[in-house]
């Protein structure tokens, strides 16, 4: 069989489980296509990055950690730790710049969801990438029987894995992102984080802004912890453990995405807030009854007076957290709980998804070269259609 040939059938073989694990992750996201797309994109980028960087260290090998670990780690157990380490960080890294940079510049995470989403989809285009390698190697290398196991393993559980690292990175990174309103909504529950406050004193920086770093920093050692163990487990062929540590991270992360907190739309931009019309003291008062009720547990009590200042602050994010938080905290089995779901369960979600589109919208306009007059001509219309949603949602409930 030709080497063309191989690198064809590698490319589809990677192809079909990528393309599953879309469908079976983002069919319910079919308007958000554009933006998958974009990060699928970023994640095979970042297997280039990867071989860009062993071209680099090929002429200058002083610099080659993984030269390094070869050249002053004997001992095989410590080497493998060593050298599985040492790939978690490199892949957990050029992963996570990538979606810091599409997010960066394309304005696409608007929930903590978002991120991990998103991570999801370059951790697959990642997979994809490297799949399309390690099967053309297996199927010059080995017999058919282990070509078998080596597609089937890595199509469920490799990419499982590269999807769960990363979308524990898009998780921290998500609550990075609006730091800000976390940090707000924990200093009324009377919480605060030791290492943010170590790290703001220390150089001098805003709490919320300690916050932000700790975070990434958070879920970017995290996720590479977890891959470097994932790589040894595989390496010593443990494959229990490996499949336990995929399905269990899998789980948790299903479970983060239901959650109504992970929903929310947090308005960053100032400019797109509606203005409260309560005052700054009587917010700050309410703010602390809500706090101290919400570590009494008192979570009906907490959603009712959220509900009652959203009527007057609309796009309080602080509010908005602990009311969405609330009901995450709340029985499933309890009353109130199956009340709010049976009456805003799968409305609410189609109002954010029409919310997140007109934010998204508004953004990629104001980037483009375009003439002032243009940009007011989009704006209107986006505005017109954004209101006749909004008044649809009205009229469902």
């Amino acid at each position: 069989m030709g080497d063309s040939l191989l690198w064809i059938i590698s490319f589809f073989l990677a192809l079909i489980p990528a393309l599953i694990w879309l469908y079976i992750l983002f069919k319910d996201r079919k308007h958000e296509k554009k933006m998958l797309g974009l990060m699928f994109s970023g994640g095979i980028i970042a297997v280039l990055t990867v071989f860009a960087l062993q071209y680099f260290w090929a002429y200058f090998p002083e610099l080659d950690p993984f030269r390094w670990i070869e050249l002053n780690i004997v001992d095989p157990t410590y080497y493998y730790v060593a050298l599985f380490i040492a790939v978690g960080i490199m892949e957990e890294l050029v992963k996570q710049m990538m979606v810091r940079y599409v997010d960066s510049k394309r304005v696409l995470i608007q929930t903590v969801n978002d991120s991990i989403r998103f991570s999801f989809a370059a951790a697959l285009g990642f997979a994809f990438a490297e799949n399309i390698l390690y099967f053309n190697t297996v199927m010059q290398q080995a017999g058919i029987q282990e070509v078998i196991i080596t597609i089937l393993f890595r199509s469920l559980f490799t990419a499982c894995g590269h999807m769960i690292f990363s979308g524990i990175f898009g998780y921290y990174f998500g609550i990075a992102k609006f730091s800000m309103d976390i940090s707000v909504q924990k200093k009324w529950q009377g919480k605060k984080q030791f290492f943010a406050s170590l790290i703001s004193n220390a150089f001098r920086m805003s709490y919320p802004q300690a916050l932000r770093e700790t975070k990434i920093l958070q879920g970017l050692l995290t996720a590479m912890g977890i891959h470097a163990v994932f790589n040894f487990l595989l390496q010593m062929n443990m494959i229990l453990p490996v499949i336990g540590i995929v399905v269990l991270g899998f789980l948790y992360l299903m479970y983060l995405l239901k959650r109504k907190a992970g929903n929310l739309i947090l308005i960053t931009d100032i400019d797109e807030k509606r203005q409260s019309s309560f005052g700054k003291k009587d917010e700050d008062v309410v703010l602390e009854l809500i706090g101290m009720w919400f570590e009494q547990k008192k979570f009906v009590d907490v959603m009712h007076i959220c509900e009652r200042l959203l009527e007057r602050d609309p796009d309080n994010n602080v509010v908005k957290l602990f009311k969405a938080k609330a009901l995450d905290k709340l029985d499933p089995e309890n009353p109130y709980r199956k009340i709010i779901d049976t009456m805003f369960g799968k409305t609410r979600d189609q109002k954010d998804v029409n919310t997140i589109a007109y934010y998204r919208q508004k953004k990629e306009v104001e980037g483009k070269n375009l003439s002032s007059e243009k940009k007011e001509k989009i704006f209107r219309f986006v505005d017109e259609k954004k209101a006749q949603e909004d008044e649809t949602y009205k009229l469902k409930i």
